[in-house]
């Protein structure tokens, strides 16, 4: 499981996003057993945790537009965001337009099987 720290900005609730970053809610909760979630406050950090599914047997390359954030990149591609950052060195994954990452991408096999 990784563990995607964010910070709450002004107008976040647990359900935005969760939402945003594709990420189930209740475990977002079970993984910020501390945080009290009917009172959020701008600056509290959780953890979004990040479980990869490994379900991917192809992969591409996505460029970083402006504007991407790591949930964009998982919703466009329509992947789970621990995929994503397993794809790619957590540590130094950059967002500067222009940037490649390696995504994984579901696509149909000769037999219509799902990949």
């Amino acid at each position: 499981m990784y563990c995607l720290y964010y910070e709450i900005k002004q107008g976040d609730t647990l359900y935005s996003i969760s939402r945003r970053y594709n990420v189930d809610l209740n475990t977002i909760i079970l993984a910020n057993p501390y945080i009290n979630i009917y009172n959020l406050q701008i600056g509290d950090v959780i953890c979004l945790p990040c479980i990869p599914l490994n379900r991917y047997a192809h992969f591409t390359t996505y460029l970083i537009e402006n504007g991407d954030t790591l949930g964009s990149v998982a919703a466009k591609n329509e992947i789970n965001l621990a995929d994503l950052l397993e794809m790619n060195d957590i540590y130094s994954i950059s967002l500067m337009p222009g940037t490649t990452l390696s995504v994984p991408i579901i696509g149909q096999g000769e037999d219509g099987i799902i990949l």
